[in-house]
């Protein structure tokens, strides 16, 4: 079941990103750090209500963030729609229950918010080393529109009209 989180879900949430980030490393990809994302940015997103969960029998395996944010970065980039656009930000799953197609439920669950709030497109950005990440993007029919350069190095953008 996919919802908005609470901040009765910080804990948890917090918990498997930290997971999330030892697989991370484990697997080659230095995405994620202490830095970014962390508690406080999972904070922010709930008390703005930009915050979903999926849960299995009550446990927390995924998070993500939607709302209308990007960094200046996608500026730069010829994006093939127009405004409005929603933005996925810190799609993670708890890497017990990776390739269990949560992240493309995660996935859907955005584009069936973005149809519903009148979003043009949905846009994003994956690290360009996390090549799992990015097979499950192009599989869904997000198109690669450029890349961006941020702290961790360059990132592949995404966008899917709705």
């Amino acid at each position: 079941m996919i919802r908005k989180a609470t901040q009765s879900d910080i804990i948890q949430a917090s918990k498997v990103l930290e997971e999330v980030k030892i697989d991370m490393l484990r697997e080659g990809v230095d995405q994620w750090d202490q830095e970014y994302p962390n508690e406080v940015v999972l904070t922010q997103d709930i008390d703005k209500e930009q915050a979903f969960i999926y849960e299995d029998q009550g446990e927390l395996v995924a998070y993500m963030a939607l709302n209308e944010k990007c960094d200046e970065e996608y500026n730069d980039l010829n994006w093939n729609t127009s405004i409005p656009f929603l933005v996925i930000h810190r799609l993670y799953v708890k890497p017990a229950a990776q390739e269990k197609g949560i992240s493309s439920k995660m996935i859907r669950y955005a584009e069936q918010y973005a149809v519903e709030q009148k979003y043009q497109s949905i846009r994003f950005d994956a690290f360009s080393l996390n090549e799992t990440a990015n097979a499950v993007y192009l599989k869904k029919g997000y198109h690669l529109v450029g890349t961006v350069n941020f702290r961790k190095g360059v990132f592949n953008c995404y966008e899917k009209a709705i």
